[in-house]
């Protein structure tokens, strides 16, 4: 029997959803974390490189995640350490679009971390890295409505 072809995706067309491969993750996940100097956006934090696929102590952070169709790029992500990375996730820290660090709910934020958080964002020496302003607005829109 032959699979059919078609918008299935049971033959030789892709399905949908699927155009980004794992490498083309790898590759920006490193385009992130070099770009940022192998440093935590959020509190600074400097970090050696790694020699392994994912770095014990950073990630690189969807600042529109791409489930709501934030994109590919290197100015919809942030390089942060884990505990910073969870924060901004879950919308207890937020960026202006000036890269000031805003904290609307600061109690729900370790201590620890409230400490370590820098007044703006460490930023990429390359502007052309710097996350863009659309992608900051959206996240924080985002937290107002959740």
């Amino acid at each position: 029997m032959v699979a059919p072809d078609g918008p299935s995706g049971l033959g030789d067309n892709p399905q949908a959803g699927f155009e980004t491969s794992l490498a083309d993750y790898q590759g920006l996940y490193r385009l992130v974390l070099s770009a940022y100097g192998y440093r935590c956006a959020l509190t600074g934090e400097r970090f050696l490189p790694e020699g392994g696929l994912i770095h014990p102590h950073l990630e690189a952070v969807a600042i529109r995640p791409r489930d709501t169709g934030g994109p590919l790029t290197i100015t919809n992500y942030l390089a942060v350490e884990e505990n910073a990375g969870r924060a901004f996730r879950a919308g207890h820290i937020v960026i202006a679009d000036d890269f000031r660090i805003l904290l609307p709910q600061p109690h729900r934020l370790q201590p620890a971390l409230t400490r370590r958080l820098g007044e703006r964002l460490f930023l990429p020496a390359e502007e052309m890295f710097w996350p863009a302003k659309e992608h900051l607005g959206f996240h924080r829109r985002l937290v107002q409505r959740g």
